[in-house]
């Protein structure tokens, strides 16, 4: 059985090993090494350098995993079924996420307001 110390220590394990395994801090990212990158706990969210929601895709992922084999051992099959669903949905929306986040990597957002205008042409 898996305690809760050894879970702290697993997700701080699989942030060092996500954060240590990106390579060179590059203008573009791989939407390729991003999905692959997910294999880990919020390993895509820290290829493309976003701590906060790898962080917490991480920690979901690993507290689902662990609550899913836990009603595994106590033969509740229904609930550990429902929790790995869950896992199921968030490991897809890592995926997505890491995704879009690769492919909108160093995305300038930065807009200049003097070549904006606003025309409007009525015809009678």
């Amino acid at each position: 059985m898996i305690r809760l110390s050894h879970l702290s220590n697993l997700i701080l394990l699989g942030i060092l090993v996500a954060f240590l395994i990106n390579p060179c801090r590059a203008e573009k990212k791989s939407a390729g090494k991003a999905m692959l990158f997910c294999l880990l706990p919020g390993g895509g969210q820290f290829y493309t350098e976003r701590y906060i929601p790898g962080v917490i895709i991480g920690a979901g992922e690993i507290t689902l995993g662990y609550l899913a084999y836990k009603n595994h051992s106590e033969k509740k099959y229904a609930e550990r079924n429902s929790f790995l669903w869950w896992e199921l949905f968030l490991f897809g929306y890592s995926l997505a996420d890491a995704y879009v986040g690769a492919k909108m990597y160093n995305f300038d957002v930065e807009c200049n307001i003097d070549k904006v205008s606003l025309l409007y042409r009525i015809k009678f």
